[in-house]
């Protein structure tokens, strides 16, 4: 791109008092500008006399642009600056950015801005950031920085691993730069948000804000876990059963009031046999503690529980792991009512001699064999005759898994 000034010497003395940043940079977001002049002679035969001005670009090298990030940047700043992919990888703790590049850039993903960034010691010493560069001595730093001070608690003797620490809030610039010097030279440097103690403080009010709000929720959770009657255990289950973040309770609370108000075993069958276990096992609890359950119901409940992995205590609860004891003591609790005839009916086919052929397989041992025949119940081996209920079509389940539809 060229330019032209009108003939004239004032004028073009003129022009070129306004043309007094000519040979210097202009720095802007990865790009490097240089502007040079030329001066013509004034008297150039058969042409008019003129200032020629040059534009010359050039990318900026990547520690430059890193030179320009600061604290408090947000990520649409920091990929203007760096591009997407540097971007990318400078907010990345696990790619590697510092080895390849000396700087640490850390972003907080709670304020969505960087908190500060680490200049280390084998960023290119050539470039200045703040006026701070690799390798300056403390008496440079002073000239470029009259206000650096001592660190809090430094006495300007070097520490067990011969650092100074320095700092300094420059006036112009909202950042605190900590500056560590080691045989003299500036070894490495950090720029922090200036209300960073504010923040980090603040993020820890709200940390503990949020742990005990879990905490009340998680207890909210398992308080049904102590409730005697079946149907208030199953109605406190649903309140507060919120698996997943986007899962209202209503959806449970609607299935586990749906369940209440079903007396037909055959439905309890189907629930039992195609509930999902991510959602804790209340509604199964639930059924096995209804006397009109179906024998083949509860088998198949224990089954789905996985006792080949729980018999192993099966004399010895105290060596249960603490994660486990809810689940061992819920077979325990179905295996006592199956032993003492708590349920009568018995109308749904139950093919125990397959499911025991499957836990067989697994008992290594004699000891295992023993333990095993002292948890399973004794009609977990048996084959029940009865309806066989497996992918029944029966209209009468259609609403069931209608609402099985809504929770699983």
């Amino acid at each position: 791109m060229n330019g032209k000034t009108p003939r004239g010497i004032g004028e073009l003395k003129r022009v070129s008092k306004g043309l007094a940043f000519a040979g210097s940079a202009i720095r802007a977001p990865r790009l490097m500008l240089r502007i040079g002049v030329t001066l013509q002679p004034l008297f150039w035969p058969k042409k008019s006399p003129y200032i020629s001005v040059h534009y010359e670009a050039w990318p900026m090298s990547l520690a430059q642009q890193l030179s320009q990030l600061r604290p408090l940047m947000i990520p649409a700043e920091i990929e203007a600056l760096l591009g997407p992919e540097e971007k990318k990888r400078a907010l990345d703790m696990f790619s590697g950015f510092q080895r390849t590049t000396g700087v640490s850039v850390n972003f907080s993903h709670a304020d969505g801005v960087i908190d500060s960034i680490l200049y280390s010691a084998m960023f290119p010493r050539d470039v200045a950031v703040c006026g701070v560069q690799i390798g300056m001595t403390v008496d440079a730093l002073r000239k470029a920085l009259p206000d650096l001070r001592l660190a809090d608690g430094q006495t300007g003797k070097p520490d067990e691993h011969g650092f100074i620490r320095y700092q300094v809030k420059p006036a112009a610039l909202n950042v605190r730069i900590d500056i560590s010097i080691k045989n003299g030279e500036v070894y490495s440097f950090s720029l922090y948000r200036v209300d960073l103690d504010e923040a980090w403080a603040r993020r820890q009010r709200q940390e503990a804000e949020r742990r005990a709000g879990t905490d009340r929720k998680r207890e909210l959770a398992n308080i049904w876990k102590s409730v005697e009657n079946a149907d208030e255990m199953l109605l406190s289950w649903a309140e507060h059963c919120s698996p997943w973040t986007d899962d209202p309770p209503q959806k449970f609370v609607r299935f586990a009031r749906w369940l209440m108000t079903t007396s037909d075993p055959d439905v309890w069958h189907i629930v039992a046999t195609s509930w999902n276990w991510d959602y804790s096992h209340a509604p199964l609890l639930w059924i096995i503690r209804q006397e009109k359950c179906d024998i083949a119901t509860t088998l198949e409940i224990f089954f789905l529980a996985d006792p080949i992995y729980y018999f192993r205590w099966a004399k010895d609860r105290s060596s249960v792991p603490p994660r486990n004891l809810e689940m061992f003591d819920f077979l325990a609790e179905l295996r006592q009512r199956l032993a003492r005839g708590f349920y009568q009916r018995s109308e749904i086919a139950f093919d125990g001699e397959e499911h025991m052929s499957y836990i067989n397989r697994a008992l290594q041992t004699p000891d295992d064999r023993a333990l095993a025949e002292s948890f399973f119940p004794l009609k977990a081996g048996q084959k029940i005759p009865g309806r066989d209920l497996k992918d029944s079509k029966d209209d009468k389940f259609g609403e069931c898994r209608a609402m099985l539809a809504t929770v699983n």
